[in-house]
C-alpha cells in the first residue's frame, strides 16, 4: 500500500493546508523537478536538508519516507551519502490506484469498461501513426508471443499503447493492464488453446493498426478484450471485488511503517468501515500492533497521504477513515509523467475520447434511470451549472462540482471517473500555468464563455438525445484546443 515552461506539470504546492512533513515532501519534488530530474544526484546530506528546509530532523524524515514511497529520491547512508534522486517507476502509480479503487469499491465490469475504452482509444491513435519504421518491431512482438518467449500475452498491448507516442494513455493502459490481473490471477485455468486465440487476436489487431486503419484496429481491440473479459467472468476463481490482501501484496515494500499501514488499510476495506470511523489514538495503536512510536506515525503519514485517515487533534481525536479522494493519486501521476516529458496535447488528446466515452455512458444511465435517479441526476448537472457561475470553473473542479467533473460520476463507473478526474486535474495544472501570465488564455474558462456551451450539452442528455450531446461536445472540445477547460 497502506522558470515554469508551458510543457511542465509540477505538483501543486499548499502550505496552509498541507502537513509539515508533507509540505517538506512537495518542496523536494519541486526541487527535483527544477533540477530537471538528474537521477544519482545528491539533494544533499540530512544536515543540508534540515537547514534548507527548515524543519525538524523527525520531520525530514517522515518527509523523505514521503518520497521514498513516490520513487522521487532514496536515503543513501554512508561515505558520499544523502537524499540520492531516484528513478520513478510504476509501481508507484499502480499501488496508489489499487488502493482508491479498493477504497470506491470498483468491480471487475468497472475495470474492464475503463480498459477497453482505453485500449481501444490506444489502438485508433497508434493505427493513425505507425509508420514503416514501426513494422519490424511490432512483428517481433508477434513472434516473441507465438514463441511462447513474451511471457507475458499483454506485451502486444503495451506495444500498442506505446505507438500512440502519448505517456498519459501509455500508463493508464499498463495501471488497468495490471490492476484486472487481481481479478483473476489463475493461469492453471488457462485452456490449452488459450495462447493461440491470443496471438491470432493480437495478429489481426497489428494487421489493422500496420495497416493505418482506425476504424478496424478499434474495432478488433474492443472484440479481443470483451472476449478476454467474459473468459474471465465464466471462471471459478473471478471475483468481481478485489481482495485487499491479495491486491495490496505486492504494492508496498516490508518497511514496518509500510507493512502496518497496510494492515490498516486492509482492517478498513474488509471491515467497510464509513468515513469518520475512528480507527485508534496512537497509543492504542502501538499497543494493538505491538509497534514503536515511530513506525505507527510512519504508518499513519502514509494513511493520510493517501487520504484514507486523518489525525484528529485534541479531546477525542485519534485517525479517523477520510472520505475517498484521487488527489494524491493524481499528484502521484504527475510526479510520474513530468519524468516522463508529458506535454498538453498529451493530455489534451486523452481527454477528448474520455469526455465522449463519459458522454455515452452519461446518456445511457438517464435513459434507463428510474424517476427518481433521473431527477438526481438531473439536480446534480443543474448545481454544477451553479457552481461554475458563482464560484467559477477552477474553484468548483477544486471541489468537485464542476460540470465534467460531475459528468464524470453520473457514468456510474469509479474505474472511469478516476481516469477522466487525474486527466482533467492534470489539464488544469496546466492551464493554471498558462492562464496566470496569459488573459486570452484565462478568458476561455470565464463562466460566461462556458455557461451557455455547458448548458447547451446538458439540455441534449435531459432530452435523451445522446447524439446531439455527443456532437455539441465534440464541438465544445474542438473550440478549446489544446487548452483545458
Amino acid at each position: 500500500m497502506t522558470g515554469v515552461s508551458q510543457e511542465m506539470i509540477a505538483p501543486r504546492i499548499d502550505s496552509r493546508k498541507a502537513k509539515l512533513a508533507g509540505r517538506a515532501a512537495e518542496q523536494i519534488v519541486a526541487d527535483v523537478i527544477e533540477l530537471g530530474w538528474p537521477v544519482g544526484h545528491v539533494l544533499g546530506s540530512e544536515a543540508e536538508l534540515l537547514e534548507r528546509y527548515g524543519v525538524s530532523r523527525a520531520v525530514l524524515r517522515e518527509a523523505v519516507r514521503l518520497v521514498e514511497h513516490q520513487r522521487v529520491a532514496r536515503m543513501r547512508r554512508g561515505t558520499g551519502g544523502g537524499l540520492v534522486i531516484d528513478e520513478p517507476h510504476i509501481d508507484a502509480v499502480i499501488g496508489p490506484a489499487i488502493i482508491y479503487l479498493l477504497r470506491v469499491d470498483a468491480t471487475l465490469d468497472d475495470i474492464f469498461d475503463t480498459r477497453m475504452l482505453l485500449e481501444q482509444l490506444a489502438a485508433e491513435i497508434a493505427s493513425q501513426r505507425a509508420g514503416e519504421n514501426d513494422i519490424a518491431e511490432l512483428r517481433a512482438t508477434l513472434e516473441r508471443e507465438a514463441a511462447g518467449a513474451a511471457g507475458d500475452y499483454r506485451l502486444l498491448h503495451a506495444h500498442v499503447a506505446a505507438l500512440t507516442g502519448n505517456p498519459v494513455l501509455e500508463l493508464f493502459v499498463e495501471t488497468f493492464s495490471q490492476v484486472s490481473n487481481f481479478y483473476f490471477a489463475d493461469e492453471a485455468a488457462l485452456p490449452s488453446d488459450m495462447a493461440h486465440e491470443v496471438c491470432r487476436a493480437h495478429d489481426a489487431i497489428a494487421r489493422a493498426v500496420l495497416a493505418n486503419d482506425p476504424g478496424l484496429a478499434r474495432e478488433r481491440m474492443r472484440r479481443h478484450l470483451s472476449a478476454e473479459a467474459d473468459f474471465i467472468r465464466r471462471q471459478p476463481d473471478t471475483v468481481q471485488r478485489l481482495d485487499p490482501a491479495v491486491a495490496l501484496a505486492g504494492s508496498l515494500t516490508d518497511k514496518r511503517g509500510e507493512a502496518l499501514a497496510r494492515q490498516l488499510f486492509t482492517d478498513i476495506v474488509t471491515a467497510d468501515a464509513k468515513p469518520g470511523t475512528f480507527i485508534g489514538s496512537e497509543t492504542a495503536l502501538m499497543a494493538r500492533h505491538q509497534a514503536s512510536r515511530a513506525v505507527v506515525r510512519e504508518a499513519i503519514r502514509i494513511l493520510e497521504y493517501h487520504q484514507i485517515a486523518l489525525t484528529r487533534r485534541g479531546p477525542g481525536g485519534g485517525l479517523f477513515v477520510a472520505e475517498p479522494d484521487s488527489s494524491a493519486l493524481a499528484d502521484v501521476i504527475a510526479i510520474f509523467l513530468r519524468r516522463r516529458g508529458v506535454q498538453v496535447r498529451h493530455i489534451s488528446e486523452l481527454r477528448t475520447g474520455l469526455e465522449l466515452a463519459v458522454i455515452e455512458r452519461a446518456a445511457a444511465r438517464l435513459h434507463t434511470a428510474s424517476t427518481a435517479t433521473a431527477e438526481t441526476m438531473t439536480a446534480r448537472l443543474e448545481h454544477s451549472l451553479r457552481a461554475e457561475t458563482e464560484q467559477g470553473p477552477e474553484l468548483a473542479f477544486s471541489r468537485g462540482e464542476d460540470f465534467h467533473s460531475t459528468l464524470g460520476s453520473l457514468t456510474g463507473n469509479p474505474a472511469l471517473q478516476l481516469v477522466h478526474h487525474v486527466t482533467m486535474r492534470l489539464g488544469w495544472q496546466f492551464f493554471s500555468q498558462l492562464a496566470s501570465g496569459n488573459p486570452q488564455v484565462s478568458a476561455i474558462s470565464a463562466p460566461a464563455a462556458l455557461e451557455p456551451v455547458h448548458r447547451e450539452i446538458t439540455e441534449a442528455l435531459l432530452a435523451g438525445d445522446a447524439e446531439v450531446a455527443l456532437m455539441r461536445m465534440r464541438a465544445h472540445l474542438n473550440i478549446t484546443g489544446r487548452t483545458p477547460s
